[in-house]
């Protein structure tokens, strides 16, 4: 459902060719031609990539902290990660959370799918609700990956994004569409500091 009218003046542009520059393994560097632009255009290929939002029979949502090296922080954030080849967006999201944190979910769905940077990437997110998450064994990391499970109350989930503790763009877009769908009414609300 179309609730905003396709543009009257704007159309898509036809791609002429794209040569492969560099391939960094996570993202790869394309090279764009267009016959109606003056110069090429440089984007970077990358995988679809999925996060969860997974609510425990407790009322309480299971985040993650990690090091992200290009902001050189720590990062709060829900668990997710990349969609590998062949495999659909429901499974990535059910193996990121078992893998990241140790927890399975009773039942999953989808909340949203994004794109997290259209200006230079051609991917999507895929974001699920997850219901009835309990832990059942160990973390299985990636070789560049050491994270440690937070427990958040799901109706302080307002409040923590308006503290500014959550910085991760494609987090706080989930999570604004979780509240938004799921907990409207019955959050914390808090004003910005």
């Amino acid at each position: 459902m179309r609730l905003i009218s396709p543009p009257k003046s704007v159309t898509k542009l036809e791609r002429r060719a794209v040569h492969p520059v560099a391939d960094h393994g996570v993202f790869r560097v394309d090279r764009l031609q267009y016959d109606e632009l003056p110069r090429d255009v440089f984007v970077f290929s990358c995988p679809d990539w999925c996060n969860v939002v997974a609510e425990t029979e407790s009322g309480e949502l299971v985040f993650v902290w990690q090091y992200r090296f290009g902001t050189d922080a720590l990062s709060l954030e829900i668990p997710g990660g990349v969609i590998d080849d062949g495999e659909s967006p429901e499974v990535a999201a059910l193996r990121e959370l078992r893998e990241e944190t140790g927890y399975e979910a009773s039942s999953i769905e989808l909340l949203s799918v994004v794109e997290p940077n259209p200006a230079l990437q051609g991917n999507k997110c895929f974001t699920y609700l997850a219901r009835g998450a309990r832990l059942v064994g160990p973390t299985a990391f990636d070789d560049l990956e050491d994270l440690e499970v937070a427990l958040v109350p799901k109706n302080t989930i307002a409040a923590v994004l308006d503290s500014g503790q959550i910085t991760h763009a494609l987090v706080v877009s989930a999570l604004e569409t979780y509240l938004r769908r799921f907990v409207r009414g019955s959050i914390a609300t808090s004003s910005p500091s």
